[in-house]
This record gives C-alpha cells, structure tokens and sequence, in this order.
C-alpha cells in the first residue's frame, strides 16, 4: 500500500516466531510466579497486557516508522475518512456478530445445552472488577487495533496476496485472524467477515489507519456495551429453552440484515479488488 511503504517489510516467519518468543516467555512467567496453577482473573488479565504491550513495542521496532511516514499516514487518514462508512460498517459488523453468535448457541443448544452455557461464556479476558476493565480497555482499545491491523493486514494480507493473489490473501488472513482474535469462540464468524470488511478497505484506501480506525471504533462499542446498567461485573449466562427461542429469531434477524449491507458493501467495492488484482497479474506478466 503506498502509504505504509516507508515501513519495513515483515516476513510471516518473523511474526510466527515473534508471538512463539512472547508465548514461551508467558509460560515462563506462568511456571515461575504461579508454579500451583492457579491464577486469578486480573492476573490473567495483567499477563496479557503485559504480552500486549511486548508485541507492541516488538513490532514499532520491527517496521521503524518514521515521524514523516507517521505524518504523511495521518494526513491522507483525515482526507479520505468517511465516517458515514465508518459508521455503517460498524453497524453491520454488529448485526453480523452478534447474529451469528445467536445462530450457532442456538445450534449447539438443541445438541449439548451444557456445552452452549460454555460456549456463550467463553472470553480469554474477563471482566470480574474495575480493575479489570480498564486494563482490558488498554489492550482492546488501546493496543489491540495497532497490534493486529499490523500483523494481520500489513504482514499477512500483503504477504499472502504477493505470493499468491488479493483474493486468497483476504480470505487467509481473514481465517487466521478469527482463529487468533477468538478461536472457536462464539464470535469466530463475525471476526472472520470483520478480517474481509478491514481488508477491502485497506486496498480500497490504500492506508493502514482507515481498519485500524474501524477496530478501534468497534472495540471502544463493545467495551460500552460489555457493562449492562453501568455494573462492572459480567455474570455467566445460564440458558434456557425461552432463550433459545429469542436467540433464533433475534440471531436470524440481524444476520440476514447484516448479510445484505455485507453482500452490498462487497458489490460497491469490488473494483479496487478488481485493479489490485489486475495489477498483481500485469506485474507478473512484466516480471515473467
């Protein structure tokens, strides 16, 4: 992208062995401080921040951006935002997620109610106490959107699209960013069509800070979101056959509502997935 080709290029295996470097070293810690196993949820919390901000400082360090290209990235940032766009996307991100959340607790009630109680709690960072919010607040709002635009968008999507073609850089990149950002949690398929949403409109703008901005925006939503009532503690969902049914239609709802401003958000921009493939193609076809 022509804004961000002042930073340094990344190699996938420099990132694949940076986060192996961050996990060894948070096992480590882990068997050190906590040889029992038993670790408190603000621990927890507080181990991820610290790998968080390892990861950040890991990768300023990796692609030495430059005061000039930081500038330069930030000036073509406020020229092309378009929060009308901003704004719709995170909507429809919304009805997506959240729709397919409810779809697939559906889905997996009528198979194991047990497992659905799990699957619908599950979250790598918990919010038990003030504490806890706002040092999850610091990686999800803070850190999180630099963190994996660069490693998912920057490294991966570009890498990807080079050695293959724009189109399997995105659903790639797209697949290993749900695994990463929630793995087989109940927001997987959200995520994956957040990773497509954030690749598009790095081709389409050319610049890293438009899906950084769009990240930032959603998680500041979802930490707003996340304290029903203005109570910190997030209680376990216990489910039942009424919810269930609330679950369905609501689920069914949203995602379809989500789907069509998806699908048409895909038609509106599939011309710069057009030209970015096109060039790819007349640049081998030069290079060959």
């Amino acid at each position: 992208m022509k804004f961000d080709n002042g930073f340094k290029e990344i190699k996938i295996r420099h990132i694949i062995s940076m986060y192996l470097i961050m996990f060894l070293i948070l096992i480590a810690i882990i068997i050190g401080i906590y040889p029992s196993g038993k670790i408190s949820n603000t621990n927890i919390n507080i181990l991820c921040l610290i790998m968080e901000v390892f990861g950040t400082i890991a990768l300023c360090c990796i692609i030495k951006p430059s005061k000039g290209k930081i500038n330069s990235l930030y000036r073509d940032f406020k020229s092309q935002l378009d929060m009308k766009e901003i704004i719709l996307v995170i909507i429809f991100f919304a009805c997506l997620n959240i729709g397919a959340k409810n779809i697939m607790t559906d889905i997996i009630y009528l198979i194991s109610p047990s497992f659905a109680n799990s699957f619908i709690n599950d979250s790598t960072l918990i919010i038990n106490s003030k504490t806890d919010y706002w040092i999850v607040f610091i990686i999800l709002v803070i850190l999180t959107p630099f963190t994996e635009e660069i490693v998912f968008r920057h490294v991966f999507f570009k890498r990807l699209s080079k050695k293959f073609n724009i189109y399997v850089g995105i659903i790639v990149s797209s697949i290993i960013f749900a695994v990463f950002t929630n793995g087989s949690g109940p927001e997987f398929i959200g995520f994956l069509l957040l990773g497509i949403i954030n690749c598009i409109l790095y081709v389409k703008y050319e610049n890293i800070l438009i899906p950084m901005f769009i990240y930032f925006v959603n998680n500041i939503f979802y930490m707003i979101v996340s304290i029903p009532f203005g109570k910190v503690e997030k209680k376990a969902i216990t489910l039942n056959p009424t919810d269930m049914i609330l679950y369905a239609v609501s689920g069914i709802i949203l995602f379809n509502i989500g789907m069509i401003f998806f699908i048409k958000f895909i038609c509106e921009n599939k011309v710069y997935l057009r030209e970015s493939f096109n060039k790819s193609k007349s640049m081998e076809i030069k290079q060959s």
